[in-house]
């Protein structure tokens, strides 16, 4: 049919594929036939993303993974032990040539083809983006992987962005963030390195017990115990390498006692600065999604009024910090890195900007000449005293808070009774 009227276009129903978390958590619901770029620099787990991701698309049909820089070496079978990667409708085939490729794609009718990567290729050929598009219109998923260029882009044809559905760039802090995607909004994860990482619940839950919330998979790997009284403490890390800490365990959140262990992580509690305003507001998310926001400072009703609708909403939620140092993957290392600098930037020129103290008169002279060294303290003395005479701003930000921080101690300290 080459055309089609708004009303048969609307009746359509084209449904993506699901695939198993974590990946689909980044994917979202791709169609059958996608084209999925993985790029980043070396040594930071493109492969591995790739195998993963391979393992779990395994479950829709047969996948032809080509690893094509390693072979079938002891680093592929190291990696596929580490994985866990063994699903059997997961092939490895040697590269030989495209069109060889495109025989065995079509004689095996396979659902979806890895390629590690398009440096055998030649990344700036045509035939990548050609190859990418036979995939496509035989109905074929494509992942392909690239490297990244010392300019921090990556390597390859300029068309290859433009070709792809989903673009996936895996950072050397052990994320992979969507660059673009067409299934769903821009998000990251953290790449699984080992099979304990990947463990987690079915895509496709049959009853009501497979689909309960303590079948989801933790989504941070590095988890660590702590209980509701140390949760100020994330409070007074005012840092942005702090955005990201997870809740979840197997304690009622009204409990007296809170720490301990569990295979669930639902609620999120995200931290973010807003230097302009002078506060910090917190996030809390439900399986990613933002449910409420709450700033720390102010008469907002704040963390308190959040959790008593939480637990109204949801029933006795579940508490479990994980630490992770992921600003960058939620921010992606160019952001991260601006809006640093820009910080330091507005400290220094606030500093600059602050009145310097009145000098005092120097005693007169006496006759014994004043000792080189003895100058030097003086003038670190005076830098010192300039120093700090020039922080009034600052210090009532402390103050500011030291209130607000009395006030989330009292609410612990209420809540745990």
């Amino acid at each position: 049919m080459e055309s089609m009227t708004a009303q048969q276009l609307a009746k359509l129903n084209i449904k993506g594929i699901r695939v198993a978390q974590p990946y689909g958590r980044l994917l979202g619901e791709p169609e059958k036939n996608a084209v999925i770029f993985i790029w980043g620099e070396k040594g930071a787990g493109k492969s591995t993303m790739s195998l993963g991701l391979a393992d779990a698309l395994a479950e829709h049909g047969r996948i032809e993974y080509i690893p094509a820089e390693e072979h079938f070496g002891k680093t592929l079978v190291d990696r596929v032990k580490r994985l866990g990667a063994t699903h059997q409708n997961l092939n490895f085939t040697k590269w030989k040539s495209i069109q060889a490729l495109k025989e065995i794609l079509l004689k095996n009718r396979s659902f979806a083809c890895i390629l590690d990567s398009i440096s055998v290729i030649d990344a700036n050929a045509k035939e990548t983006v050609e190859l990418a598009q036979w995939c496509r219109e035989n109905g074929i998923m494509f992942v392909m992987v690239s490297h990244a260029t010392k300019d921090g882009q990556y390597k390859g044809n300029t068309s290859i962005a433009h070709e792809c559905d989903i673009e996936i760039k895996v950072t050397k802090e052990g994320g992979a963030e969507t660059e673009k995607n067409r299934y769903r909004e821009l998000t990251a994860i953290a790449v699984p390195f080992t099979a304990q990482d990947r463990e987690v619940a079915p895509t496709k839950p049959t009853t009501k017990e497979e689909s309960n919330p303590d079948t989801r998979e933790n989504p941070v790997d590095t988890p660590f115990k702590i209980t509701l009284k140390e949760i100020d403490t994330l409070h007074k890390i005012r840092s942005w390498k702090r955005i990201n800490s997870m809740f979840g365990s197997k304690m009622p959140c009204y409990g007296s006692k809170h720490s301990g262990e569990s295979e669930n992580a639902h609620l999120s509690i995200r931290y973010t600065a807003d230097y302009p305003k002078k506060r910090y507001i917190m996030d809390l998310l439900l399986d990613g999604h933002l449910e409420y926001q709450a700033c720390t400072e102010g008469k907002g009703g704040g963390l308190k009024a959040c959790w008593k609708k939480l637990v109204s909403k949801y029933g006795d939620l579940e508490i479990r910090i994980y630490k992770q140092d992921h600003a960058k993957v939620v921010l992606g290392a160019k952001e991260y890195k601006r809006q640093e600098r820009a910080l330091g930037k507005k400290e220094k020129s606030t500093a600059t900007n602050s009145p310097a103290p009145m000098a005092k008169k120097k005693p007169a002279a006496k006759n014994k000449p004043t000792p080189v060294k003895r100058s030097k303290k003086t003038t670190a003395k005076k830098k010192d005293s300039s120093t700090s005479d020039g922080k009034p701003q600052q210090q009532v930000d402390i103050e500011a808070a030291k209130e607000s921080q009395a006030k989330l101690d009292a609410f612990l300290t209420k809540v745990l009774g």
